[in-house]
This record gives C-alpha cells, structure tokens and sequence, in this order.
C-alpha cells in the first residue's frame, strides 16, 4: 500500500515539471534613445511557442538554446519577427529592423530578441503591430511596453484582431 501511495506522488509530483505551459504570452519592450537616434526593441518568447512557429513556416530542428542550435537559428528568428511585427515612425511603417541577436532566459523557457531601428528625425508617432504567435495560439496575448520621447510611457495588449496601436507625442 505505501508503495502505491509513493509511486502515486512521484507520478503527481513528475506533472509538475513539464516544460508545457498553460498560458500563451509573449512581451516587447520599445524604448526610444534620442541620445543615440534609435528604438530598440527586445522581445521576450516562450522557446517551445517560437519553435511550434517556425515550425509551422516549415522551419524544423533548430533547438533553440541547446548545444544543438542550428546556425540558421537567428536568421529564421529575424525572418519570422519581420512578419509578425511592425514599428512605424511617423507614418514610416517600412523601416529597417535590425537583429542585434538573442539570448536565452535564467530558467532556459524563454527567448530575448532584441532589434533595432535608426532613426535621424525627432519622433511624432509610433504604430505598431505585435502579432507574435497570434497566428499559432488562440489564446496568444502579446504585453507591449512604449517608452517614448521624453520618457512617455504607454503600453498594451494585442489579441487576434486586435493587434495594432498607434501613440502620438
């Protein structure tokens, strides 16, 4: 009897350490840097969620963050961020997002994407549009944080179908 006991709690206790997670969420933090002319962008993605992504694009076995990691990794990364997200600056939505490059979360679920994006003129307006993994997930709820001239702060969520916002400075 203590063993069934035992071996039940080992079995229940086990569940606790699956690497799945119940909710889809991803972050973006968007900071203007007028002593430097630029936005920078860092993105924070659950890896699993990013994987079943790019899997989806037909991008297979890149092992994200492991010994492993494919070298085409950072390209398909930037591919994919490139379709899925769009800073605009006053009324500019096509400008250049470059991939400054990604590193892996403390607790090794997570993936931070940073981007950047020169920009010689005083800023107006931003849009953006964050559509990271809404196209994987139902439930996919995407945090964006604006930190805009003059320390402006604004934020908020993008869902399917609403995934937009435009700020005015």
């Amino acid at each position: 009897m203590n063993y069934t006991i035992s071996l039940l709690l080992f079995i229940f206790t086990l569940g606790g350490f699956s690497t799945a997670h119940e909710f889809h969420v991803s972050k973006c933090v968007i900071e203007y840097k007028a002593e430097k002319s630029e936005v920078q962008i860092s993105m924070n993605i659950f890896i699993d969620d990013l994987e079943t992504a790019l899997q989806a694009m037909g991008v297979d076995s890149l092992y994200i963050g492991t010994e492993k990691e494919s070298i085409e990794t950072d390209t398909y990364i930037h591919k994919y961020l490139d379709e899925v997200f769009t800073l605009g600056i006053n009324e500019d939505n096509d400008l250049e997002r470059l991939f400054i490059g990604k590193e892996i979360s403390e607790d090794l679920t997570s993936i931070w994407c940073y981007l950047q994006i020169k920009t010689e003129e005083p800023i107006q307006s931003m849009f953006i549009k964050n559509s990271i993994l809404l196209e994987t997930f139902d439930d996919q709820s995407n945090i964006t944080k604006i930190v805009g001239p003059e320390q402006k702060k604004s934020s908020f969520m993008s869902t399917r179908g609403d995934d937009e916002k435009k700020i005015s400075y």
